[in-house]
């Protein structure tokens, strides 16, 4: 059978005592440092949490103003082809308006020129065939009637 004996009971007594000062001193300080530790996790997983979900507000915010960016670019960038454009056209109708003005003033000079002419024409054709009705009568026309009659006489010749 089993002998209790006295130094059993202290080993018995020790250890209960060694219990209950280790759950003092040690058991208790020991869970609170778990807890603590457990609180501070459970409070970094949500700080994490909060910073996750700040970073995707964040990213939306920031693609959003992108997406806004790219689309006052895509703006700017078709107003200024619009302006571009206008002012293409503005100098292509002022240009041709320019051409037509300088054609209309060449054609005026080209008529007056050929008029210009046509008179030189007109009066050396009255001198040369002055001078020949001259030679062939043996006398110069000097006469008034003479020239008009030579005049006409070109005139004719001159137009058909």
């Amino acid at each position: 059978m089993v002998n209790i004996d006295a130094t059993i009971i202290a080993q018995v007594l020790n250890f209960i005592i060694l219990l209950a000062i280790l759950a003092k001193f040690c058991y208790k300080p020991l869970l609170k440092v778990m807890d603590d530790r457990r609180n501070r996790i459970i409070n970094n997983l949500d700080s994490a949490e909060q910073t996750r979900l700040e970073a995707e507000e964040l990213k939306k915010q920031y693609a959003q103003q992108l997406a806004d960016a790219r689309a006052e670019a895509t703006a700017i960038v078709d107003k200024a082809n619009k302006i571009g454009q206008k002012l293409h056209d503005d100098y292509m109708s002022q240009a041709q308006a320019e051409k037509e003005q300088l054609m209309a003033t060449a054609r005026e000079h080209i008529e007056q020129e050929k008029q210009q002419a046509m008179l030189d024409v007109r009066t050396e054709v009255i001198s040369l065939a002055t001078e020949i009705a001259g030679k062939v009568v043996s006398e110069k026309l000097t006469g008034a009637g003479d020239q008009a009659l030579i005049a006409s006489t070109a005139d004719k010749v001159l137009n058909k």
